[in-house]
């Protein structure tokens, strides 16, 4: 964050470790922007989104509260991976409106990504600043998190088995956590952490084996009341206190993948990409998961299974969350 040289002015600058062309399109594709714009916790509904001169973006931001934010930016500049400029409101004519501008310069392959507010007066920037500067710099991490599980930036030994234009299917989520991310990553990946929270409410986690390294397997069992069932993670890759690849896959006690025990065309094996952004002390945890090696109804069932995914994953997010409760 940098000091706005007019009192009139908010600035909010960060580089970000990608492509100049990624991070634009990050900014200017509906399908992308929803899943990381705004501060921590909050959620989007994009109505319509034109990027280009005289073309509107309306949005709805859903606050963790539940309040709706109605929000409206009238673009007045385009240039294509350079600058954005629009005036934005709520949509009401009365106001208040201010004048944005985003601009985008490479520095060696990564991204600077400089966001400038000018307000009308002095006075309105003396409010924004309340909310306004770590606002941004929460959307900024956001964006980080978002665009560290992105498939354009993950190498091809990542991507292994993953069908080329198939990005609908993907699922994506995020919670922020109330813990440095140096701790989430040890409770993600230490297997007597993980034996703690993992897995659906309800159900009692057992480590079978681990090996938690590039190239290494954790075997666990879940129990609920008399019925067990077997799963595996498969690393692929493992950046301490910053991302995790893995390859997971129900099983059979000995360790070999079979299909979902409620579903024989669910996905045999799905890469989980996740990253870990942190701000003051708060932790962004962005998932990402594609199925691999997966045929077109394999795909077809994941889609349609994404809005029980965001309902499962909630409970053992929210578990994951109570125990970290107890360790801070």
């Amino acid at each position: 964050m940098t000091a706005a040289p007019s009192d009139r002015e908010l600035v909010v600058t960060r580089l970000i470790n990608a492509p100049r062309a990624l991070v634009f399109r990050a900014f200017t594709d509906p399908a992308q922007v929803v899943h990381w714009w705004g501060p921590f916790g909050f959620r989007n509904t994009s109505h319509e989104m034109r990027v280009q001169p005289g073309g509107v973006w309306r949005l709805t931001m859903h606050g963790p509260d539940g309040t709706d934010h109605p929000n409206e930016s009238r673009y007045t500049a385009v240039v294509e991976g350079e600058r954005l400029a629009f005036r934005h409101g709520t949509g009401a004519e009365d106001g208040p409106w201010f004048d944005t501008t985003i601009t985008f310069t490479d520095e060696g392959g990564q991204t600077r990504v400089t966001l400038r507010q000018v307000y009308a007066t002095a006075a309105e920037a003396t409010v924004a600043k309340t909310f306004a500067l770590e606002g941004g710099n929460q959307t900024l991490t956001r964006l980080e998190g978002y665009l560290a599980v992105s498939r354009a930036l993950a190498s091809p030994a990542v991507l292994e088995g993953v069908e080329p234009g198939t990005d609908d299917v993907d699922f994506l989520l995020t919670r922020t956590l109330q813990a440095p991310r140096d701790l989430v990553y040890r409770v993600m990946t230490e297997p007597l952490h993980l034996a703690k929270w993992f897995g659906p409410a309800g159900m009692e986690l057992r480590v079978v084996s681990a090996d938690v390294r590039p190239g290494g397997t954790l075997r666990y069992a879940m129990k609920a009341g008399p019925h067990e069932m077997f799963g595996r993670f498969v690393y692929r890759q493992l950046r301490p206190s910053d991302r995790m690849v893995n390859v997971v896959s129900f099983t059979d006690p000995e360790g070999t993948p079979v299909r979902h025990p409620m579903s024989a065309t669910w996905p045999l094996e799905v890469l989980g990409l996740t990253s870990l952004t942190e701000r003051a002390g708060q932790t962004v945890m962005y998932g990402r998961s594609i199925p691999i090696h997966a045929t077109a109804e394999d795909r077809a069932t994941f889609r349609a299974g994404h809005a029980g995914m965001v309902q499962g994953w909630k409970g053992t997010w929210d578990q994951l969350e109570t125990y970290l409760s107890t360790l801070r």
